[in-house]
Formats: C-alpha cells, structure tokens, sequence
C-alpha cells in the first residue's frame, strides 16, 4: 500500500526511542519560544502524528529530509484517522516543517540540500566574491539572480562574449526596469565580467562596453518628513509589545538616519547606556559610534524591559511573534522596512516610496536646520564622500548658497 494512501492510528504511542528524545528537545524548544498553550498543542498533535507515520513507514528519524515531509503531506491530506478532522490541512505539515528545520539546526538530521546552481559557474563567481570581496549574503542574491540570467541569455563560455552581446542582454531582459534597478544589474554584470577576466576568461575591458544610465549628480531632492509628520508617526504607535519594539525601532531610524540593514543588526554588545552611545557596522564593515539621543535611549530602555520577549539571542529586535527570533532571510532589513511603511502608512503620511529610508533622509535634514555642517551629517550617516551628504543642503539656501560654485565669466575679447 502506497504511504499517503495508509491510515494511521492517531493515539498510538511512538515507539522509536531516537524519536522521543528529538520530539522532547523539540518541546523545550516550543516552551522557550513563547509558544501559546493552544499552538504547542497543536504541534505536539502533529508531531506525535508524523512519528507514527515514520514507525509504520519504517523511515529512520535520523534520515528525514523534504522528500519525507513531502510524502507524509501527501498522506495526510487523504488521512481519515479517528479525532484527526481539527488538524486537517496545511496547519499539521506546517508544524512538521517547524519540526525538521529544529532538528536541522541542532544537527540532528543532515541540512537541507542546496538548490542545484545551473551554471557552476555562477558558484565559482559567487566563492570569489565572499572571499576576495567580502560581499554580504544579501548583495550576493540579487547578483546570483542577474549573471545566472546573463549566463542564460549568452551562454556559459565567456569567450564568446561580445560588446553587442551584453549590450543587448540589457536591453532586451530589462527594458522595463527603473535606472536605480538598471545599475543594480549593471553593477553585478560589469563585477562578474571583471571576475572572469582576472580568471583569463574573457579579454580585460569588457565591462566598460556596457554605458551606466543617464544619472546627473544632485539631481534628485532629500524625501524627509517633516517634524509634525514624525511626531504623528511616533503618537500612533500602539502601546502593545509589538508597538513598543516599533516605536523604538522608528526613532533610530529618524534620530540617527541608521538603515534598515543596521537596525536589524543590532546587538546588545552595541549598546552602552552608561556613555550613551551605539555602535553601527554598516556597508563595507565601517564600525562607528554613534551618540544616543535622550529619546532613543528610553524608547530602547522601554522595549527592553516591557516589550522584549525572553529568549536567548543577543540581537536587540526580535520577531513580535514565536518563535522570538531575531529578523531572518536573507535581508534582515527587510523586516524593519515593513515596520517603517506600516507605520507610515497608519499616520497616513503620503510619500512617493515609503519605506526606511525616508526616515534617514528625515534625520538628515533635520541635523542640517540644527546647523550641523555637511562633515557633521557626513560622519553621522557614514557617507564615504561629503558630495553624498551635499544632497541635503538643498533644503538649506543658506548652505546651498556656500556650496554652489560662482558662474564663471566670460574672458574680455
């Protein structure tokens, strides 16, 4: 009899002595992650099921991987096993997904494979780039995703590569792409085409038949909040737990102009209250310190000791909800991003792009009417160059007046 069309019995007791102990250090687990009463039960159900389902199927505990979960899924969705009907559906296999990624964390089982990469060479570039570069694992997803696309469009021996070639890989894969998301896949291209030449893949040089979009410097304008429009923001925040860890995580954002990325990173080992100050790593690993403003400062102190829930991770933001983990993926900044556009949204603030970084440009704008000089906001926001800081001092005719360049005048015939 096939697995998913074999009935098992709901109460019976699981027998496999591997299992019980992974299934209890399982439940520690749910306990420590502030799991509600209500949902532990529901995993335990769960669990207890899948583990009777390994017994009659006689799979090893130790060899469970997702072709096994796959399978009892397909199980479960034609079980008719007695006082099963109000764990019926995705809910059940989603609690046995939990469960094996617990064990794959704590060793117990083998990791879950990788996805095949297509191109080995793609593998070969990204390598390079984590030990040559230093690149973070977020930059390298959105590259893995553009030069797996190039290799696709132009095939996988660079020798073949043409000027005319690349050129029209851009414009027929992304002709609908905004400019800031054109030189995202032209910086990645134009890295993994340095990358094949150091590797004598390609001739040197190839990168720069690729032309950068029309991008005039100081072009654009700083999309800060006004003052009324943070204090509204700030107001509406909920005095729930979750609105607590949001008002604090809001004001770093407008206080200091930290990005998403830097909150989701912080730690506690960052944070001196006794001298008032915070520590960022940002791009490139530049480690500053920053001061702590009197308002963040209690706005943390507050979440710590009211909204934090108690789990062990020593990230100061965690998930509002179990398992309190601190924010995953990939792009951990992501999560803070949504914080930032859900609160935006609330106070009903209308900006063209809502999201983390209209709060760094808000903080900006408001050390500049403050008369912090453009080094100052510089060294605050950690620009590389002070013409990134001079974007701000369009909000400022005082300073825009210094900075501007006097028109030069026509030599006498």
């Amino acid at each position: 009899m096939h697995a998913h069309s074999r009935s098992v019995p709901r109460r019976s007791a699981v027998r496999s002595a591997t299992f019980v102990e992974l299934f209890h250090g399982y439940q520690r687990e749910l306990v420590q992650a502030g799991y509600k009463q209500h949902v532990a039960r529901l995993h335990h159900r769960s669990i207890v099921h899948f583990g009777v389902w390994l017994e009659l199927e006689r799979i090893d505990p130790e060899t469970i991987n997702e072709q096994t979960v796959a399978t009892f899924e397909r199980h479960r969705s034609r079980c008719r096993c007695p006082g099963t009907s109000r764990d019926r559906g995705r809910h059940v296999v989603s609690c046995v997904r939990v469960f094996v990624r617990h064990l794959r964390e704590q060793g117990s089982v083998a990791p879950e494979d990788a996805p095949p990469e297509p191109f080995p060479l793609v593998r070969e570039f990204l390598e390079w780039m984590r030990a040559d570069r230093g690149v973070v694992e977020a930059t390298l997803t959105s590259y893995r995703l553009y030069v797996t696309n190039l290799l696709d469009f132009l095939g996988d021996d660079p020798r073949t590569y043409s000027a005319s070639g690349l050129r029209d890989f851009i414009a027929k894969r992304y002709r609908h792409y905004g400019r800031n998301s054109i030189r995202m896949v032209l910086a990645a291209v134009r890295m993994f085409l340095r990358y094949l030449a150091v590797e004598g893949r390609c001739r040197p040089g190839l990168e720069q038949a690729l032309p950068s979009p029309a991008n005039w410097s100081q072009q654009s304008l700083p999309r800060g909040l006004t003052s009324q429009e943070i204090e509204r923001v700030l107001t509406l925040c909920p005095s729930t737990r979750t609105g607590i860890r949001d008002r604090a995580i809001l004001l770093l954002l407008a206080r200091l102009g930290l990005r998403a990325g830097d909150v989701a990173a912080l730690r506690f080992s960052d944070l001196c209250f006794q001298t008032a100050t915070l520590r960022v790593s940002g791009k490139g690993g530049r480690e500053v310190r920053l001061p702590l403003p009197q308002d963040v400062g209690d706005a943390l102190l507050d979440y710590l000791r009211v909204g934090r829930p108690s789990a062990p991770s020593d990230h100061v933001f965690l998930r509002a909800m179990a398992p309190f983990k601190p924010f995953g993926g990939s792009r951990p900044g992501h999560a803070v991003t949504h914080v930032a556009r859900t609160a935006l949204k609330r106070a009903d603030v209308q900006r063209p792009t809502r999201g983390a970084h209209v709060f760094r440009h808000t903080a900006a704008c408001q050390m500049l009417r403050a008369d912090v000089g453009l080094e100052g906001i510089a060294q605050v926001l950690r620009h590389r160059s002070i013409e990134t800081s001079a974007l701000y001092a369009k909000v400022d005719l005082q300073l825009l007046g210094q900075v501007a360049q006097p028109w030069p005048e026509a030599a006498p015939c």
